[in-house]
């Protein structure tokens, strides 16, 4: 199971199932216990390389104020520090159609696949929920 954050899954963004079914919008996120896991592997030094790449390309843009060669380089990690969003854990989506009134269900947080745009994509077929 991918770990989502807060800004991952929000509320209005439309629900399907694996079988391509429209479950509705996601109406509220309930956040659960956190995710345990592996901890996490300690940061490497940071690194350093000779060329910056930025002289390799056809103009550089470092001179004319664009700052992505020093915050997005080796030494900086490339530009992948946390930025302290909070994670959603073993949470539940409420889902429903017309604003709850229709079709409302809660869905375990682990039955998500995909989050992409504003579609979220179950790992379920609707028989499947339909089961549980």
């Amino acid at each position: 199971m991918a770990g989502f954050d807060a800004r991952d899954i929000r509320r209005a963004m439309d629900v399907y199932t694996r079988d391509n079914v429209y479950l509705g919008t996601v109406l509220a996120v309930l956040p659960g216990p956190a995710l345990l896991g592996p901890p996490p592997a300690p940061a490497a030094p940071p690194q350093g390389s000779a060329p910056d790449g930025e002289a390799l390309g056809p103009m550089p843009t470092q001179p004319l104020g664009n700052p992505g060669p020093r915050t997005q380089g080796a030494a900086a990690a490339f530009g992948t520090s946390g930025d302290g969003a909070a994670p959603l854990g073993h949470g539940a989506l409420i889902v429903g159609r017309w604003w709850g009134l229709r079709g409302r269900r809660i869905i375990p947080l682990d039955a998500v696949q995909t989050v992409s745009l504003e579609r979220v994509v179950l790992n379920r077929t609707l028989a499947e929920l339909e089961r549980a």
